[in-house]
């Protein structure tokens, strides 16, 4: 098997082509970015870390400050320290619900994921307040999840976005690095923004997000645990979209392939073939194995080929196969944060903005494949809310995969979902067209959702649909959580 495997992974990764980009990497920073001239002012970075350490705490509030004109609703943004040594530095945009702050207004923090991808995708194309159209100018997002919940953006792990670090050493190597890093820049958030510390904080995030989400919650569960924590966050749930969580049972691809028509029986018994290797190199606990493999078939990341799946389709988009190519406008926004005056505006000054998104990617290769479903099942059993959705369109996370690693899960609702009837969902009864279909468990806390018309990134696809699927799932929790 050993032979067999190696033969496989070399033979699939000599149809180097230059320059092609798999479907996680997507999300890194494709757009056109404005370059620095010699006369250009893009102002200083903003880090925070020093005034909280100093006692500071309503300077950095207001240093912090966006005045990002015409743009009117109030944001803060700026730096956090996270490892000294290695001068590590996390990236956050924090944008204060527009209904104001009530005590049991939301707090959510989005990830995105990659890995190396910037939050800011999801600011500027999927749920914040505002995007950026095709002349560059700043518009309003019509539906936001921000009229009615705080939103913080972190570029994370350290290395993606405006998010650096100016040692190796602070990337990171593991799920367990990036909780420790994000949860330092939390406790710090919360220092600073004192007035929502105990409001209800829920996680999100989309993609291989699907790692970050539930590594970040356990470590914040597992934190609070302690009675001498500095900060306690007042953590109430997660919820992740179309998410890489536990690849050895979400990489089965020959079947939903072969019936959704974009492989013959031929090209499935390929695939099948592959997806075995793949799971047999995860028992193996051979990860960097697992993920060239899968590298190979389908995602074409960092052995820079063109996939197999890329080369019997001709199609590019993975997530969302509907379409071939992905939707220009969702890269407008780099070259506006990157031009000197935004930069000034949100505090980042000359730093670059995903110059070392591939070495985040590479530093976590072998992360790729380990699962952290145990975590999402401690959680889960814990009685945090937990949701799950999935775009029916995606090919990269689809739904009968989805569904799959979700049904392996240990915990104290596993029967309870496995039984529940599974519902069909409209936005508003005199809708036409079917949002999708929710399965719940454990007094609601478990959400389990199917997005109808919509691929990888569903607050995207489908923006009034995924605000109304979030709207319910937080109506839902019992009010004693």
């Amino acid at each position: 098997m050993y032979i067999l495997l190696t033969v496989v992974i070399y033979l699939t990764a000599v149809s180097s082509i230059n320059g092609y980009r798999g479907p996680f990497r997507r999300l890194l920073p494709t757009g056109n970015l404005t370059i620095l001239q010699l006369n250009d002012d893009p102002g200083e970075p903003l880090y925070l870390t020093p005034y909280i350490e100093q006692g500071k705490i309503e300077e950095a509030r207001e240093l912090s400050l966006v005045d990002l004109t015409p743009y009117k609703q109030q944001s803060f943004s700026g730096y956090l320290t996270v490892n000294k040594e290695y001068n590590s530095n996390m990236f956050f945009w924090f944008f204060p619900a527009q209904n104001g702050n009530k005590p049991d207004t939301p707090i959510m923090l989005w990830l995105q994921g990659g890995p190396g991808a910037s939050s800011l995708f999801a600011l500027f194309t999927e749920i914040g307040p505002i995007y950026i159209d095709a002349n560059g100018y700043i518009q309003l997002r019509e539906i936001t999840w921000n009229k009615n919940y705080h939103l913080i953006f972190i570029d994370n792990p350290v290395g993606t976005g405006f998010s650096f670090t100016g040692n190796d050493q602070g990337y990171a190597r593991s799920q367990e690095d990036v909780a420790r890093d994000l949860y330092s820049a939390l406790t710090q958030f919360f220092q600073i923004y004192t007035d929502y510390a105990s409001n209800p904080f829920y996680i999100t995030g989309e993609s291989y997000g699907g790692k970050y989400v539930p590594s970040i919650t356990y470590k914040i569960h597992v934190e609070n645990q302690n009675p001498q924590v500095k900060v306690k966050i007042n953590l109430k749930g997660m919820t992740v979209g179309d998410g890489l969580c536990d690849p050895i049972n979400q990489y089965q691809y020959g079947d939903f392939l072969y019936q959704i028509g974009l492989i013959d029986q031929t090209q499935k018994s390929y695939v099948d073939l592959q997806t075995a290797l793949m799971r047999y190199s995860i028992e193996q606990e051979r990860y960097i194995d697992a993920f060239h493999l899968f590298d190979a078939l389908l995602n074409g990341d960092l052995l820079n080929t063109t996939s197999y799946f890329y080369n019997v389709t001709g199609i590019k988009n993975y997530f969302n196969y509907l379409l071939t190519e992905e939707p220009e406008e969702q890269s407008y926004f780099v070259s506006f944060i990157t031009h000197p005056e935004r930069r000034k505006q949100i505090h980042v000054g000359n730093l670059s903005y995903g110059s070392q998104s591939d070495i985040v990617e590479k530093m976590l290769l072998n992360d790729m494949m380990q699962s952290v479903a145990w975590k999402i099942e401690a959680i889960a059993n814990a009685n945090y809310s937990v949701m799950i959705y999935n775009g029916q369109l995606d090919i990269i996370i689809a739904v009968p995969l989805t569904m799959e690693w979700v049904s392996q899960l240990n915990w104290i609702g596993t029967d309870e979902l496995r039984r529940a009837s599974r519902k069909v969902w409209k936005v508003a009864d005199p809708d036409p067209e079917i949002a999708g279909y929710i399965k719940t468990a454990n007094n609601n806390r478990f959400f389990l959702a199917t997005v109808r018309n919509a691929g990888h990134m569903v607050p995207y696809d489908q923006p009034r649909v995924m605000l109304n699927l979030l709207e319910k799932f937080l109506s839902a929790q019992p009010k004693s959580q």
